[in-house]
């Protein structure tokens, strides 16, 4: 075995006495995840979907874990009584069969190393449900309200429930207090039932020493809706996962991320969608500014299955290197065993056009407000798909803030 995965079983069993006294289901589910994560450990560094994140090194360190005592976000709106936004251990008191049906049901504990070993740690869990036809109004802003202690790692697990014809928009701010070294393993489920719609808008503002590993795994019925927005503004070690399977016929996903780094950041996304029936969609987009020393990664994955006619599935990946020490690396893949289908993917990485520059120059605008021009421009599409206008306002504004400094 090798030493980290049996760290971290000797970590859970000196933790396992006070883990047992959590919601009974959480513990069926670890007996699964103790067998997954001794068999599968953390994925290896240059594995081939790892290729450029470094975790068993971080893994290695001399973390300490944050057994967290209720549910890590915090929803600021009041709901109607039937939608369930709270923690995990009061959700099963309600609702068991519903627990029981979907927990550990998405996010694969069998064959992913990281989601085992949030399952193993996990002590509580924020559960959104959103029953047959209910719409919430506007957006949901979920802050983090739980500390990240300096040399721990807190798990965070969240499990997303729209049954069919429901509607929700959630906001997840991952703004931590701390600046000292500390870690966050996520893992987040999402079920979005038959002509559902769902948005999730994720946004990193963390700082250098913070490291940030996170899996979203969704799967979507039949006629769903759902848009994705992953942005990153500030952050030390960042590896995002996004899988989503679109299980049943004329689903349709769009899938965006920007991220904007400094400093010596890492920020590394990797996404796998799964067109496994016919006539479904995906539009995927993400861009990267990297500024100073600070590195980049994007790779992603379409797997369109032999039976999954008329599929649609767009790629895209725009990168943008604003010093020469900046780094990128981009795989972007397609993968079908369909012959009826539209599918494409590109790449591209460069700088600020010198043509560019030298036209606003001529009129008058310095430099500095020419960069500063063309590297908003350069993020307005992506940031354009933001689904909810006043969030998408707030991040162009901050983008200009980081951009500035």
């Amino acid at each position: 075995m090798e030493a980290i995965t049996k760290k971290y079983l000797d970590l859970y069993a000196a933790l396992s006495g006070e883990l047992q006294e959590r919601p009974q289901l959480l513990n069926h589910y670890r007996e699964a995840a103790y067998d997954a994560f001794a068999r599968l450990g953390v994925p290896r560094f240059k594995s081939e979907d790892y290729q450029r994140t470094d975790l068993p090194s971080l893994f290695a360190e001399d973390w300490k874990l944050h057994v967290l005592d209720g549910a890590p976000y915090w929803a600021s709106q009041a709901f109607a009584p039937e939608i369930f936004i709270g923690a995990f251990s009061d959700f099963v008191r309600l609702h068991p069969e519903l627990a029981q049906e979907y927990y550990g049901r998405i996010a694969p504990i069998a064959t992913d190393g990281l989601v085992a070993l949030n399952t193993l740690f996990a002590a509580e869990a924020l559960v959104i449900y959103v029953p047959r036809g209910a719409k919430i109004p506007g957006h949901i802003e979920l802050s983090y309200i739980l500390p990240r202690l300096a040399g721990h790692i807190s798990v965070e697990r969240a499990l997303i429930i729209l049954e069919d014809d429901a509607e929700a928009a959630l906001h997840f701010r991952d703004c931590p207090e701390t600046t000292e070294r500390a870690m966050a393993l996520r893992t987040i489920e999402v079920h979005v039932g038959r002509r559902a719609r769902f948005s999730l808008i994720e946004r990193e503002e963390s700082a250098e020493a913070n490291v940030r590993v996170s899996s979203l795994y969704v799967r979507q019925m039949q006629d769903s809706v759902v848009d994705l927005s992953g942005v990153t503004l500030r952050n030390g070690v960042t590896r995002n996962n996004y899988s989503v399977t679109l299980a049943e016929e004329r689903a349709d996903l769009k899938v965006s991320g920007f991220v904007l780094t400094a400093g010596k950041a890492h920020a590394d996304n990797f996404s796998y969608i799964e067109h496994a029936v016919p006539h479904c969609t995906s539009d995927e987009l993400f861009k990267y500014v990297l500024r100073d020393d600070s590195r980049g990664v994007f790779t992603g994955r379409i797997l369109v299955a032999q039976d999954a006619q008329k599929t649609q599935a767009y790629q895209n990946n725009r990168n943008l290197l604003l010093s020469p020490a900046a780094r990128m690396q981009s795989k972007p893949q397609l993968e079908i065993y369909a012959d009826d289908v539209k599918c494409s993917h590109g790449m591209t990485t460069g700088q600020l056009s010198a043509d560019a520059l030298f036209y606003m120059r001529q009129r008058g605008i310095s430099l500095e407000e020419a960069r500063l021009m063309l590297s908003n421009a350069f993020a307005e599409d992506v940031i354009a798909r933001i689904p909810v206008e006043e969030i998408a306002d707030d991040v162009r504004a901050r983008i200009e803030e980081q951009l500035r400094k």
